[in-house]
This record gives C-alpha cells, structure tokens and sequence, in this order.
C-alpha cells in the first residue's frame, strides 16, 4: 500500500512544472500517470565532443516512481538506448532520491512530481556537419501511488550537426539537477566519514571537516542510502548523534551460496539549515562482514527457526501417521468439503433399505475413490519434486485452468441437483458419460457414482488444512517417497473412515433420518451449496487473473449448462443407445468448443497465465489491519530492525483462511492490539505460485495454508507458530509474547 506525498525538500525538482522542451524533443505518454521526455543541454552536436541528455519522468500528483535502489518495495527504472551508430552513452546518472516509510511501515527511495536522469553521450568524430541524429530511448518503470502499475514509454530527440561550439539548451534545468546528482567525497568537503567493520555491517562515523561550513545536530543527521547489491543486501540504517558526529549503523546480511560480498557503496546525505539535500559518493570494502545481528548469514530461507516444537528427525514416525489420519478425520467439517460430505450423507439415508452387502460395497468404492485421488495427489507431488518444483499442499488451485475446470465440474454438478439433467451416478460430473455406463451396471449401478463422489470430495477438501494435518504434510512433503505414499494414504483412510465404519455397521444408520418427501428439498438445497462453491471459485480465479477471466468463464460455463442440459433432454433413458452417443458426442463436442473459444482464445489463459506474478506486491487492508505485502527483503528488514512481526500465511482458494480472516483477524480487539502494539502484519499470498513462500512454509513443517507465525521482538529466529484453526484468545496471547522482548515461544 503506498500514499506519498511530493518531494518538499528537493526543490530543484520543481523546475520540471515550466520545463522548456527543444524542438527536437518528443514526448510520449505511456503508462496511465508517467510522461517521459528526453532533451539535452545543447542545441546541436559537434563531432567528437560528448553532451548530455536527460530523461525526465513526470508523475500526476500523488505518484512516483523509484531510484536505483528502490528499497523494501517496488523497482528502479530501466532505460534502454537507440543512438546511431558510433555514439556511445555514459552510465546513468540519478538526482538525490526521498527517502520513504510508505504506509505499511515500507522503506522505499524514489521520486514524486518529476525527475530527470541524465547520461553523457559521446558522438563519433566522424559525423559530417549538415546531417541530422536521431537519439532514441526506451524505459520501463514502476509508478506507484496507493497501487503500482507498471509503466513503459519511450521518446526521441533530433538533433542538428555543426562543426561549430554547440550552444546550450535546457541550461536552468540541467544545472538544477546536476546541483541534485550525488559526488565523489573529496577532502576539501563539509565532512568526513570514516568505516569501521563489524560482524553485523558497517559503521559509519560522519563528522564535520572543521572548516565550520556545517555542523551535526540531532534535527539533521546524516543518512546513507545504499546502493543494491545482488550478492548481499542490506536492512534499514540508523543513525545517532554521538559527541558531535553521526554515527550510522548499515547491516549487511550476506547470502553464503553466492559470491564473499566486496564493496559496499551509496551515497551520504547531509542536509543544511534549510533543509536543501546534498549528497555524496562513497564506497567501503567489505571484508569481516559474516551476516546480520538476530540472524544467521544468508538469506531468511536459509536460516533455522526454533519454534517450540520437537525436530523432525526426533518425532517418531508413527506420530506423524497418527497425526495424517486424525487431520484426514477432521477434513470432513472443514468449509471446503461440506458440500460433497452433506451430499454423501443423504445417499447413506436414501440406502437405508438397501441390503446391508451393497451397501458395504458401496462405502468401499467411495473410500476408493479417496485413497486413489490421494495417491494420485502423491504421485504428482514426488514428480514435481524430483523436476526440483517445490510444491505444497493445494498447489492445483494456485493453477488457473485447473480452477477453470473446477469451475465447470461443480456448476454441471449442481444443475444435476437442480433436475436440469438426471445423473444417476452423481460423480460423473468427474467420470465423463457416467450415465450411460449406469444403464449398464445392473445390480451394481452406483458404484461408479460412490466412487466419483470420492474423487470429487478429495479434489474439494484439498484447499483446507485442517488441525494436525498441517504437521503431517510439512513432514511429508520433506520426505523421500516412501514416505509421502504412506501419509497421503493415511490422510485419506481418516477422511473415509467414517463412512466406512457407517457402511460397515448398518444398524449406526439408524440413527440417521429416515427417507421421505424432505430428500427432494435437500437435494435441491445441496444444488444452491453446489453454486456457492461455484462463486468461490471464481472469486479465486478472479484474484488470480481479474474480472476479464471471470466473464469469459461465465461465457464457458453458459456453454456447459446448454451441453449438460442438451443431455438431459435428449439422453434419456428410454432413447435409443445410438441416440444417447449421439447427444453425448455433441455435448462433449460443445464444451470442447466452449473452451477453447472462451478460455484458450478469448481470454489466452495461458498467456494471462505467463503474465502473472508469484510476487506479493500489494495486498488490501481488510478488517481494520494494515498489511503489510510479504517479501523476503521487507521481512529481514523488519526482523533486523527488531520489530515484531506476523506473518500470515493465506491464499484466496483457502476456505479455512477466509474463515478466519472474516472472524478471528476482524475480531476488534485483535485489530486494536496490532494497531497499538507496533507489531507489523504482513501477509504471504500464496493464491499463485511463490516459491519464497513454499520454501518459507517448509521452514516451518509446513506445506499448505493457513499458517500464523510471531516473530517476537529481538527474536527473529524464534517465531511463535500457531495451529490452524484459532481464535481471537489464541492470537491475542501470541501478540503478548511478540510484542515482548525475551518471551517464550510457545
């Protein structure tokens, strides 16, 4: 989330509202709040004699876009050149940035209103005087105000040539922003500045030079904004005032799998009296510095927490079979599976006289269904794994078309419900022509249905993650596949069991109502679950591809209810066999057709797919909590700075997390206490595939969502880390250790 305000310090920058274009300059509006230009400081080139360019990036009020480094959040600008040949452009020169806390408690560095960026381009000696050039530049950037749009232009310059002195253009503006571009730190400057190496970083001691032009005090201390790196990074800096000269703490926080970290540069930024920044060029040799205070060297992926629970390697393994059965058990009352649960407990009713052996086989097909779609769930993730994908529990659902299908699957399953079309066998809105193999099963029609239903309940009950099922499939997911087969299959052996246990002892059904007139109604009524469902999934793949997939699915889905009910007209039972091929040949050709016109063609899933991001760049502020988006950068941030932080582990296909995101985390005085805590939400979408997220998770034991971790202040290798399912007691007394300094983890 991100609400600047405008630069009010660097006033150069205010020139840019009359800036005087040449007439070689063109300006192109790209992007939905940026205009780029490019101009020069002469009127003409001599050949030989390098000039130089600007790149001015103007923002509409209330946005702005980055520098070089652009902090916790967002990108720098990228230019891209097209000079003729023979001219060569220097390295990009950029104007003094603003430093930000953003909304959020993000640090960011960038610009607002307008900016230039300047380069030296050198002409070739050999032009010939007469001629015209033609530079050209291409850049891309982000620009931000509360949401972040990535923008793109690009804008030319012609330019005569004269073997003459060029006379100067643009010169108010060029000498303002060069007065702005940072410089070498030459001895005869205000100040010096002195490193010292440390475990933790790099101290700076910045002094004034003695000449009296300038001073330190504690209303204007010298920062230091660094430049990015891509073998180390740095947290936030610091600064205080100690007997006359600042003192600025920049942790270092060193991956060991890349290159040992060199230099580490930026510029030092003193301001005067009248607040008017300067800034200066500096760089520092990095030898001795192993990580970040709090943390282990490396990144966070890296590290390992201790969060009050037995290792891996100590846990009995039966426990962990154990804890896959009871959380395959407790899958059964999760949001997700309802639907499909309801459903096969009204069979059960409706077989109440039936002989007790069909019954039995019955319930036998229905946990097939189950283990096999478990098995397959297993087979896929040991695939994945040894392609070195990570991959987590309900990662299907991070996969647009899959949601798609799904979509289809549930909206025909529930027009069964509503009459549209007769399915005798109600899984085969999964198993394809399922009714006209039902006329086939004789005595043991509804074995493929029980069957399906299995496979249906599975497919549903995957975004959820239910209490100690999360522990097993952490530990599963980390294990040979050996290992995984075995959880998985116990998984689905307690999402059966009941239903095992109900077919296996006829007289327990009789505690279940008795059949009647009512089982049309709650059939009926399954239907309107069925619709529900329906509306979140295409909430889910609203959030992952926009409002345009959501229409075009709609458009597939009106395709797939005139095919189903096509089948439903005409299929029927007392219609010839060639008949009922015929009409399931053309509905299946229907919604072939639906697809590949309204999903591959229309809406180009895939490529909407390519173009979406796994980053978490922004997320919503909902029930009252200022999140924070996650990132691997801003958490380390936060952590090396000793802040509490939690981090909330969600996705928009995760019933069980909107659950308690609509209740417990709206809860007023859950709300309050992060307000007023200084605890930082910040939350890991996990709606699209992200590999940080899957391998943080993994640091945890864990392979799904939701998932709640604390980082308690001054601990950030001790989270505390809560169950699945909470309430707001559970999150207030984890907010009480976080927030306190040397607390237990629980």
């Amino acid at each position: 989330m991100r609400n600047r305000s405008r630069v009010t310090w660097c006033l150069p920058l205010l020139l840019l509202f009359a800036l005087p274009l040449s007439p070689g300059a063109v300006r192109a509006q790209s992007g939905a709040h940026t205009e780029i230009a490019l101009i020069a400081d002469v009127q003409e080139i001599r050949p030989g004699l390098p000039f130089t360019v600007g790149i001015v990036l103007r923002m509409e009020p209330g946005w702005h876009t980055y520098w070089r480094n652009a902090g916790e959040s967002g990108l720098p600008t990228e230019v891209r050149w097209g000079l003729p040949a023979g001219f060569s452009a220097g390295e990009l020169q950029w104007p003094i940035p603003e430093k930000k806390v953003e909304e959020g408690d993000i640090l960011t560095f960038g610009y607002s209103d307008e900016t230039m960026l300047m380069a030296v381009v050198t002409p070739p000696s050999t032009l010939v005087p007469g001629a015209t050039c033609t530079l050209r530049v291409e850049a891309n950037w982000l620009e931000c105000e509360r949401t972040c749009i990535p923008g793109e232009g690009s804008a030319q310059l012609v330019l005569p040539v004269r073997d003459a002195e060029p006379r100067p253009d643009n010169a108010e503006v060029f000498a303002a922003y060069r007065k702005a571009l940072p410089r070498p730190l030459l001895a005869t400057d205000p100040v010096t500045v002195v490193a010292t190496i440390e475990e933790a970083g790099v101290i700076l001691n910045v002094a004034p030079s003695g000449g009296g032009e300038f001073s330190i005090n504690s209303t204007l201390l010298p920062d230091f904004f660094p430049y990015a790196s891509e073998v180390f990074t740095t947290g936030r800096v610091s600064a205080v005032l100690e007997q006359g000269q600042a003192v600025i703490t920049v942790p270092v926080m060193h991956d060991p799998k890349k290159p040992a970290p060199d230099t580490l540069r930026g510029i030092i930024v003193i301001k005067d009296e009248q607040s008017v920044p300067q800034a200066f060029e500096v760089a520092f040799p990095l030898s001795g510095v192993t990580g970040s205070e709090g943390l282990q060297q490396g990144s966070i992926l890296d590290q390992t927490f201790a969060f009050g629970q037995p290792a891996a390697d100590q846990t009995p393994f039966i426990l962990y079979v154990l804890f896959a059965v009871v959380g395959g058990l407790l899958l059964n009352i999760m949001p997700c599976v309802l639907p499909v649960i309801a459903l096969k407990v009204f069979g059960l009713v409706k077989m109440a006289g039936d002989e007790p052996t069909r019954v039995r086989r019955l319930g036998l097909m229905f946990s097939l269904g189950i283990l096999v779609s478990f098995l397959v769930l297993a087979f896929l993730v040991i695939i994945l794994k040894l392609a070195g994908q990570q991959v987590g529990w309900g990662f299907q659902f991070q996969e647009p078309i899959f949601v798609v299908l799904m979509c289809a699957v549930v909206f025909a399953f529930g027009l069964s419900l509503f009459g549209v079309f007769e399915i005798r066998l109600p899984g085969s809105a999964v198993a394809g022509v399922g009714s006209v193999l039902a006329r086939q099963e004789g005595h043991g029609k509804g074995y493929l249905a029980s069957f399906s239903e299995g496979v249906f309940a599975t497919i549903l009950a995957t975004p959820c993650t239910a209490p100690f099922l999360g522990s097993a499939l952490g530990f599963a997911f980390s294990q040979p596949a050996g290992s995984i087969l075995v959880i998985f299959s116990c998984v689905a052996l307690g999402m059966a069991l009941p239903y095992l246990l109900l077919t296996a002892r006829p007289a327990w059904r009789k505690y279940l109502p008795k059949p009647g007139e009512w089982m049309v109604t709650v059939k009926q009524f399954m239907g309107f679950l069925m619709m529900a469902t329906l509306l979140w999934l295409l909430y889910v793949l609203g959030k992952q591809l926009g409002m345009e997939a959501v229409i075009w699915t709609g458009a597939f889905l009106l395709v797939v209810g005139v095919a189903v009910w096509l089948v439903g007209r005409f299929a029927t039972l007392s219609a010839a066999r060639r008949k009922v091929f015929a009409i399931w040949f053309v509905a299946s050709c229907l919604i072939v057709f639906g697809y590949w016109f309204f999903i591959e063609s229309t809406l180009d899933i895939r490529s909407a797919i390519a173009g979406t991001s796994g980053d978490t760049d922004s997320v919503e502020s909902t029930g009252g909590i200022p999140w924070q988006p996650f990132s691997v950068t801003a958490l380390e941030g936060h952590l090396k700075a000793g802040q509490p932080v939690f981090l909330d582990f969600t996705a928009e296909w995760c019933l069980t997390c909107k659950v308690n995101e609509r209740t417990v985390l709206a809860n007023e005085q859950v709300v309050e206490r992060l307000r007023v805590s200084g605890i930082v939400p910040m939350k890991a979408d996990w709606t699209n595939r992200n590999p940080d997220i899957t391998r943080l998770l993994a640091k945890f034991g864990r392979s799904g969502v939701p998932l709640y971790v604390f980082f308690p202040a001054g601990r950030p290798t001790q989270p505390v880390i809560l169950r699945e399912v909470i309430t707001p007691g559970i999150v207030l007394e984890a907010l009480d250790q976080a927030a306190t300094p040397g607390s237990a983890t629980r």
